[in-house]
């Protein structure tokens, strides 16, 4: 998959989806598995993804995925080419007709769009996939619209799985997901309390924007340098060793004990095992903690 950050690109002969794609989730990926397959006209499959980075527009939920996420997760069958497009308050303030002219057919060269039936873009979203159908005659493209994908009678949506995030329902979010929901990021320093009681722990420093779960301990697996290794991570505050406001995310890697700061790490997160607690002391903590990664081995033992 070719990949190109930003908006200077010129293209021809494509077939194109475009959106947020925030999640990836089972909705976004039946609209991909489609462009894909046009593939076989000959056409270069493009997947235009807005970046709704907070450097680029104010006011922006926090992502599911960032775009270097969203990389990973498109796996072993990516299109041709993903575009991270900015996001900016003049994209924001772009009607309609002018995304199709300008971006569509002129950079893109589009002969194929394909999007779902409840596609919204342009200013104030007011473009859908009316919209799509009606300039296809002028500018000389095809639509292919797909119905809804649907969960108990409601549509899947970015929305709906960023809310059973918020409201701890991991495996719920998971399943609409369509995958084991993943964190990206990079090994940094932090406290160094968890190797003075034999237990050193990881610290992930993700983008700001970055959907964090809810607080609480989980079963995760982390992939190091293709090395797939088995954890406890602890994502939210501290309250039994300190008393600061800012949130982490620990993992405490089971049969482990390489350096690996500054190291990139792919964090699947498979199960909620608990909430946050105030321990007494440390000994206590290290107590539960055993009782977690009993429990953790048994379930990724289970799955892998």
């Amino acid at each position: 998959m070719r990949l190109i950050n930003g908006n200077d690109f010129k293209m021809d002969n494509t077939c194109v989806a475009f959106g947020q794609f925030d999640g990836l989730h089972r909705g976004h990926r039946a609209v991909i598995d489609k462009l894909i397959e046009q593939k076989n006209k000959n056409l270069t499959s493009v997947m235009l993804s807005f970046d709704y980075n907070p450097t680029n527009i104010f006011g922006v939920n926090d992502v599911i995925y960032t775009e270097e996420e969203k990389q990973i997760i498109l796996g072993e069958n990516p299109p041709d080419v993903m575009i991270s497009y900015p996001f900016t308050s003049e994209m924001a303030a772009m009607k309609a007709e002018v995304f199709i002219k300008d971006i569509l057919v002129d950079q893109l060269g589009v002969k194929v769009v394909v999007a779902g039936e409840n596609c919204r873009f342009g200013k104030d979203c007011s473009g859908n996939i009316e919209t799509l159908k009606h300039y296809a005659s002028i500018y000389g493209y095809d639509v292919i619209c797909l119905e809804t994908i649907k969960e108990n009678e409601q549509t899947i949506t970015s929305s709906i799985i960023r809310e059973a995030f918020e409201e701890g329902f991991l495996d719920k979010a998971n399943h609409l997901l369509g995958h084991i929901f993943k964190m990206l990021g990079e090994v940094v320093h932090g406290k160094a309390i968890g190797r003075t009681v034999g237990m050193p722990t990881a610290n992930l420093g993700v983008p700001s924007n970055k959907l964090i779960p809810k607080h609480g301990v989980y079963a995760t697996l982390s992939e190091i340098d293709g090395e797939v290794l088995q954890g406890l991570t602890n994502i939210g505050l501290r309250p039994s060793v300190d008393d600061h406001s800012y949130v982490t995310i620990e993992t405490f890697l089971l049969d482990f004990s390489r350096s690996i700061y500054g190291k990139k790490i792919t964090l699947d997160v498979h199960s909620y095992i608990r909430g946050v607690q105030k321990f007494k002391n440390i000994d206590e903590v290290k107590n539960q903690v055993d009782k977690d990664i009993e429990s953790i081995r048994s379930y990724l033992n289970a799955i892998q």
